[in-house]
């Protein structure tokens, strides 16, 4: 029974930290790590470039983590998308 309250307690923190977000950086949170779209396919339909992309995102684990009060570890093989 702890282990669950423990596992909804974090997946409500996670929920909230993402529900706070600026709108960019959530929209591309969500296509991207709910919905499993690329970089390339979240530009096309946000009408901006996959760098700019790259940069919600990375600027939304950032204020997660934050939220969280988790460090930030590089992710090499995301930014490669």
């Amino acid at each position: 029974m702890r282990t669950q309250l423990q596992v909804m307690e974090s997946s409500l923190g996670l929920f909230t930290a993402i529900a706070s977000l600026p709108s960019r950086q959530y929209d591309v949170i969500v296509l991207h790590y709910v919905l499993g779209y690329p970089c390339s396919r979240i530009a096309n339909i946000m009408g901006i470039k996959p760098d700019t992309v790259r940069s919600h995102r990375r600027l939304a684990r950032e204020r997660i983590a934050t939220k969280l009060g988790l460090s930030m570890t590089p992710a090499a093989d995301e930014d490669k998308e």
